[in-house]
């Protein structure tokens, strides 16, 4: 019990001491990264004949055709819950890190302009990724809440719970982000690999299917799946009403740990080189 506390204790410094650090840098770039997700976002939807409604489709139509597929395995519930709402709770944060990691591929191709020609730093592009896909997963979020309304699913206090799986899945996808935008610089079949990963890590990942049809005894397996922390946690806010659990995330701080710092140090060792191979 005392070495479980002194876990969490130095995990709560460490992760304070990261989210402090990109706090600061967030902080002294803000007018850039500003302009630049709202640049971001204007070329993604503005010009096209449905616009913002594009982020409502996508997932909605992707429900709808997961829902008619697997509902017909697992039934039109998942306990007292129908499968559609249930399904959606954990695919809309799924969807969220899969649109960060792909754009991350060639971020620093698509702004070579400003990184060879101008002293800019490039660790904030993945920044500027990731906060064109809050905004849309707020509106997918947004859409969630009136489903959630319409099929009366009572809301408690856990919910709140929410801004917090958010944020972990903020950190997990800014390290890999900074690891998969700076070596697709010299390995260009990086986006061809993460198409690959991602496809294999969504069905890995408890999320058209419940973590209870795993056996017990290989059940403890999905804490290393940091996603299953954030698709589940979504679920345990929304549909079971219920709080973070601790070991849960003691696995997922650990490895947002890692892939963060690994994430910033692999970038800054191979932005210097940036300019000469674009």
């Amino acid at each position: 019990m005392c070495g479980q506390n002194r876990s969490i204790e130095y995990l709560g410094i460490l992760m304070f001491t990261v989210a402090k650090n990109l706090m600061l840098r967030i902080w002294a770039h803000r007018q850039t990264i500003w302009m630049m997700i709202e640049r971001d976002f204007k070329a993604r939807y503005v010009g096209s004949a449905a616009g913002l409604l594009w982020s409502v489709i996508h997932p909605l139509m992707m429900v709808a055709i997961y829902s008619l597929i697997f509902s017909l395995v697992f039934g039109r519930k998942v306990g007292e819950t129908p499968f559609s709402l249930w399904l959606f709770c954990a695919l809309l944060p799924w969807i969220m890190f899969s649109e960060i990691l792909k754009s991350s591929v060639g971020v620093i191709e698509r702004h070579k302009n400003l990184i060879t020609k101008t002293p800019f730093h490039a660790e904030i592009l993945p920044l500027v990724i990731i906060g064109t896909s809050i905004v849309g997963h707020l509106i997918g979020f947004a859409v969630l809440m009136v489903l959630l309304l319409i099929f009366r699913q009572p809301l408690g206090w856990y919910g709140f719970t929410i801004p917090f799986y958010m944020i972990c899945l903020v950190f997990f996808s800014m390290g890999l982000s900074w690891i998969i935008s700076s070596l697709n610089v010299f390995i260009r079949d990086v986006g061809q690999i993460m198409n690959v990963v991602l496809q294999l890590w969504f069905y890995l990942c408890p999320i058209i299917y419940p973590s209870t049809i795993i056996p017990e005894q290989y059940r403890f397996l999905l804490r290393l799946n940091p996603m299953y922390f954030i698709t589940e946690g979504y679920r345990r806010a929304l549909v079971y009403n219920e709080g973070i659990p601790v070991v849960d995330f003691l696995y997922f701080a650990f490895l947002t740990v890692v892939f963060f710092l690994s994430g910033g140090w692999i970038f800054r060792r191979l932005k210097t080189q940036f300019a000469e191979i674009l």
